[in-house]
């Protein structure tokens, strides 16, 4: 029987996010719409669907898999407290699901918040959805990289005992400000002009500016996660855990460079060479790097 019941709670869970999924789809696409149509051509092709099925747009498809994948990292953290099972009553168990369409709809505005955000600061410069629409696949990783690192921050934000709406937007809060210094800084001590590349279409930069906010959001979503105490306490473990994890992810990419790009540089294989595979290495070996580092500074 509790094989049946986690069955059926884990079938229904699902649909519900589903559909909250499916809704949010169709508020992005119709602003991928309106935001293309100023620029012409066949109506059909100002579709974000017609761009991923039909023109097989990669571009495209970043930024929708960069946001379900953050969408899937907040959810978790919503739900890291468990569920109300059916054997509870059916009452129960409503309640629980209004609760969570109301985190589902908070954790919405997060994502919605972080495209403005990759939009009109990180990449500013730049016409997003423009430049995804004609296949810029570096502004894709850019903002695939931003979208699961605010993934991670919504995880955070939302797991853990003591808290409530009120600590989620706060937490997510000082994390996208941290995302957004750290976003600064890390263009500021780059060897090469980050943004400028990304503009160009140099998918290199676009997955060394993405995947390095991404180990950044895995630093801060341990930093956020875990019981809400006082805010006073809170702060501050926040504010140490991610200026230490900011000050040693810069140092410590050179160092990777250094190590395991020993024939080259940075500078030549993003600039230059446009290497994808050796920016992989990098941000992997920086992920993992801000895994332990993570765990080190977690409040």
């Amino acid at each position: 029987m509790l094989v049946l019941e986690t069955l059926l709670q884990g079938a229904v869970d699902t649909l519900f996010v589903l559909i909250i999924l499916v809704i949010a789809k169709k508020i992005r696409d119709a602003r991928f719409r309106s935001t293309v149509q100023s620029e012409g051509g066949n109506a059909e092709e100002q579709s974000a669907d017609y761009q991923i099925e039909e023109a097989s747009n990669l571009a495209v498809a970043l930024r929708r898999g960069g946001l379900s994948i953050g969408f899937g990292f907040g959810l978790a953290g919503v739900v890291s407290g468990g569920v109300v099972r059916f054997s509870a009553g059916m009452e129960a168990v409503l309640e629980d699901m209004l609760e969570l369409a109301g985190y589902c709809g908070l954790l919405l505005i997060f994502l919605f918040v972080a495209e403005i955000i990759a939009d009109q600061i990180i990449l500013r410069t730049i016409r997003n959805t423009v430049e995804i629409k004609n296949r810029n696949e570096a502004v894709g990783l850019a903002e695939f990289g931003i979208f699961v690192a605010t993934g991670l921050i919504a995880y955070g934000s939302f797991h853990g005992d003591g808290g409530g709406w009120e600590t989620a937007l706060g937490f997510f809060a000082m994390g996208q400000a941290a995302l957004i210094l750290f976003a600064v800084l890390y263009e500021a001590a780059a060897p090469f002009q980050m943004v400028e590349q990304i503009k160009q279409g140099n998918s290199a930069a676009g997955l060394m500016l993405g995947g390095t906010l991404v180990t950044l959001g895995v630093i801060l979503c341990f930093a956020i996660a875990g019981p809400f105490t006082t805010w006073s306490e809170g702060i501050y473990g926040f504010a140490v855990s991610a200026g230490v994890g900011m000050a040693l992810l810069i140092p410590f990419q050179k160092l990777i460079d250094r190590v395991f790009l020993p024939n080259t540089t940075l500078k030549i294989e993003v600039e230059r060479d446009k290497n994808i595979a050796a920016c992989a290495v990098t941000v992997s070996l920086q992920v993992a790097l801000a895994i332990m580092i993570g765990s080190l500074v977690a409040v």
